[in-house]
């Protein structure tokens, strides 16, 4: 069933979308994020990275665009994934038998199963991968380059911005902004021409900062009744993977890690009533910290939404999993 509330998807505000689709033409800087072959979502989509072909991605800040699939049996097309590029590039890793893990566990994995299945890995290991050196170096590259996370202290310090106020934080901020400026009690139409004056320079009293995109997304957002906190998914569920990348990487030891993921997958399942809601509250997240009007067929939210699409219809889907299951310390 299509999501509801996915800003992409709503038709009533496709003319503000285009209107204001304009002002980004030669007047911003993308924003990607830093550090994996998808983009790893790092701190803030503000500094950009890019990696070789064969490198995992990072939960987003940095992706590097896939290609175009080759069409499947039945004649459907599928974005390539990163198990695709790693299989082209000679470098997938040898298949090993995944581990018994709690289905708490489980859980915890299904929250950024999405990102897993992106870079080619198995989403049944704590962090998609089995814990040896190689992949601890891995994993300290990714949390580097995406968060500028080095050691222990930082990975908390990052954790504690995330959990303390993270995008939603940002959302709110810009929603503040448009009310103070006047533009958020605009019409769809009025709006997008005050944006474009704004992005033009035409306007000099307002300030859209480095991702202008993110205040159109707000208005949507405002205009369509949902409030900045129901994106925390997307900063709660990187939380899930900083803490399997910590084990992953020897910041935290494997008790600590589920015990810290249990605390915030609690919190993640008060939130939302069902996967389906949590990964459409992730999106728009993802959505938002991008900036993207998402009116193209190559725009990162459509990218990311056919990859999590790919993974629901998968024969070992990670949504299968009982939402409501009783999340218990069972390590």
């Amino acid at each position: 069933m299509e999501s509801e509330k996915m800003i992409w998807k709503r038709t009533a505000l496709f003319i503000v979308a285009v209107l204001c689709a304009a002002m980004f033409t030669g007047c911003t800087k993308a924003e990607r994020p830093a550090g994996g072959t998808q983009p790893r979502d790092g701190k803030d989509a503000v500094t950009a990275g890019t990696e070789a072909a064969g490198t995992p991605r990072a939960e987003t800040t940095g992706e590097q665009d896939p290609g175009p699939a080759e069409a499947e049996e039945g004649g459907e097309n599928h974005p390539t994934t990163m198990a695709d590029l790693l299989r082209e590039s000679g470098n997938m890793p040898d298949t090993v038998e995944t581990p018994e893990l709690p289905e708490t566990v489980l859980w915890f994995n299904a929250t950024y199963a999405c990102l897993t299945y992106t870079n080619g890995w198995d989403w049944r290991w704590v962090g998609g991968q089995e814990p040896t050196e190689d992949n601890a170096e891995t994993a300290k590259y990714l949390l580097y380059s995406s968060w500028n996370v080095t050691d222990r202290e930082s990975g908390i310090e990052t954790v504690n911005n995330l959990l303390g106020g993270g995008h939603r934080a940002k959302c709110q901020e810009c929603m503040d902004d448009l009310e103070e400026w006047g533009l958020m009690g605009l019409s769809e139409t009025r709006f997008a021409e005050e944006m474009t004056k704004i992005a033009g320079g035409e306007r000099t009293d307002i300030d859209l900062g480095d991702v202008p995109g993110r205040y159109v997304v707000a208005y949507y957002m405002y205009h369509a009744g949902i409030g900045a906190e129901y994106i925390a998914a997307w900063d709660f569920c990187r939380v899930n993977q900083l803490y399997a990348d910590f084990y992953l990487c020897g910041f935290m030891d494997y008790g600590e890690a589920m015990d810290a993921s249990l605390e915030n997958s609690l919190r993640l399942q008060k939130m939302y009533d069902s996967w389906e809601e949590m990964m459409d509250a992730y999106m728009l997240g993802y959505q938002f910290w991008q900036g993207d009007l998402a009116i193209t067929e190559d725009s990162p939210t459509r990218e990311r939404f056919s990859y999590y699409e790919m993974l629901k219809e998968s024969n070992d889907s990670p949504y299968e999993l009982d939402w409501n299951m009783e999340l218990k310390k069972s390590w």
